[in-house]
């Protein structure tokens, strides 16, 4: 059964990007894999019964954040009319940090000039 994957990961930078592919790309029954948009964070996975879950688990435990989206059966090509109807618009969110990358916080606490217990 062919079937089209799609799944929502934390894909940041182009080093989350190339880890998600190799992952993707290794499992068994994969034929295909592809990001929506040019900096997406959904990947698009065709392949003949290619296990959806196991795929989402272990992107979630490399990645740190994986969704499964859609599973779909691919039974006919699609028309023109259809393919312009599934290119949705997403609204952009706040940008999400990797974790493999570091964030700093600074904090100013001003010094007090009295008893801090009262």
């Amino acid at each position: 059964m062919k079937q089209k994957i799609t799944i929502e990961a934390n894909i940041w930078c182009d080093k989350c990007r190339s880890k998600a592919m190799k992952i993707a790309v290794v499992e068994d029954g994969v034929k295909s894999v592809a990001f929506k948009e040019a900096r997406s964070d959904q990947i698009e996975i065709i392949g003949d019964d290619v296990d959806a879950a196991g795929l989402t688990r272990l992107l979630r435990k490399k990645l740190g954040y994986a969704n499964l989206l859609s599973l779909e059966e691919i039974t006919e090509k699609k028309t023109s009319q259809d393919a312009q109807n599934t290119n949705s618009y997403s609204p952009i969110r706040g940008r999400r940090c990797c974790h493999h990358h570091e964030m700093e916080l600074h904090i100013y606490d001003p010094p007090s000039g009295g008893c801090t217990i009262m």
